[in-house]
């Protein structure tokens, strides 16, 4: 009778590994799909976000206060074409001119440096001059397909949120249904203030860099700061990257010019880093330094480029269901212990 019921736990867990792995095996397979899921939710989350004070104030539905705040949306990213658009898209074609001539004019410099003809062999290898249009144009055109495919996504899951929520508790047993409807509501909720942090964070970057290099004289200033604002939504490597055009296009303008770029993306991100930062995490999901960088690294090789992006989303809400369906059920712990509650009136006064 023991050996039989041995015999039967290993069975069991052997189907439940051989099912893990399939399940791994088919988000490997279908990966992509899932990039495109998770920036589709990040729209929609943006677009409940948006239509969330229409609903308090406006006594508007649901339906139609998400198409207001699509509008709202659409109207001010258009307005903001047509204001800075020219302006922005003339320097942007001239920064895909410019970057030529900046990186002969750092070849030079570094064919000068005792050490720099291997620095430069090893950055010409890794770059491969040849491949490197035709793997540019791939990249730039599956990148669209991918935000063209999450902008839709993302209008049909703001439309109708509660259509795409109430289907995937479907597939929860009924006696889990409540606790699932608060993970997600939870995970909502991270993903709302993080998003709300996260476009606050990037507007003053792209502000302060482009001033900045305006200020300094630095060609381009305002492409620049929208290129450094852009580059912020990815953690740790998004301001290194939207840094390079800057200074190799200051290099151009001549060594202290790049000098004073380099000074100055390092003070925006001195100034976000030390007062701004701070006044979000108030609010938002304070995820582990490691954590969010180990998942930058993973969704990099995983997803390719799209995943930088959404690295830290998708951290944010695996973070939350992970505190909230293993931390605090299975483990029986609360991570963010509430504090206590304030003393009665009559006792309050007593001590007093």
């Amino acid at each position: 009778m023991t050996d039989r019921r041995g015999h039967r736990a290993f069975v069991e867990r052997l189907l439940i590994i051989i099912a893990f792995a399939i399940i791994l095996s088919m988000a490997w397979t279908v990966r992509a799909l899932l990039a495109v899921l998770m920036g589709a939710i990040v729209l929609a989350v943006l677009l409940r976000t948006v239509s969330r004070p229409l609903r308090k104030h406006a006594g508007l539905g649901s339906k139609a206060s998400t198409w207001l705040a699509i509008i709202l949306i659409a109207t001010t990213m258009g307005a903001l074409a047509w204001l800075f658009g020219m302006e922005t898209g003339d320097q942007v074609a001239h920064i895909g001119t410019a970057l030529p001539e900046a990186w002969r004019e750092l070849r030079v410099r570094l064919l000068d440096w005792p050490m720099g003809s291997p620095v430069l062999d090893a950055i010409e290898s890794s770059l491969n001059a040849a491949a490197l249009p035709r793997r540019v144009i791939g990249l730039v055109g599956n990148i669209f397909t991918t935000c063209v495919l999450m902008v839709f996504g993302g209008v049909f899951i703001g439309l109708e949120p509660d259509l795409y929520v109430r289907g995937l508790l479907a597939l929860v047993p009924r006696s889990q249904r409540a606790l699932a409807t608060q993970a997600l509501d939870e995970s909502g909720q991270a993903l709302r203030k993080w998003l709300e942090g996260q476009l606050l964070s990037m507007a003053v970057v792209a502000i302060l860099t482009g001033l900045g290099l305006w200020l300094a004289g630095v060609p381009f200033a305002l492409a620049l700061g929208l290129i450094a604002g852009l580059t912020e939504g990815i953690p740790y490597l998004g301001p290194i990257i939207g840094a390079i055009p800057g200074v190799l296009l200051a290099l151009v303008a001549g060594p202290d010019k790049a000098l004073w770029a380099l000074a100055i993306y390092a003070a925006v991100q001195q100034i976000e880093g030390n007062t701004l930062v701070p006044l979000i995490q108030r609010r938002m999901v304070a995820l582990p330094p490691a954590l969010t960088l180990f998942s930058i690294v993973a969704a990099g090789l995983l997803l390719g480029p799209i995943g930088l992006v959404l690295a830290a989303p998708m951290t944010v809400v695996a973070y939350t269901l992970v505190r909230r369906l293993y931390v605090r059920e299975v483990l029986a712990h609360d991570p963010s212990p509430t504090p206590p509650a304030p003393a009665p009136k009559a006792a309050r006064e007593r001590t007093s």
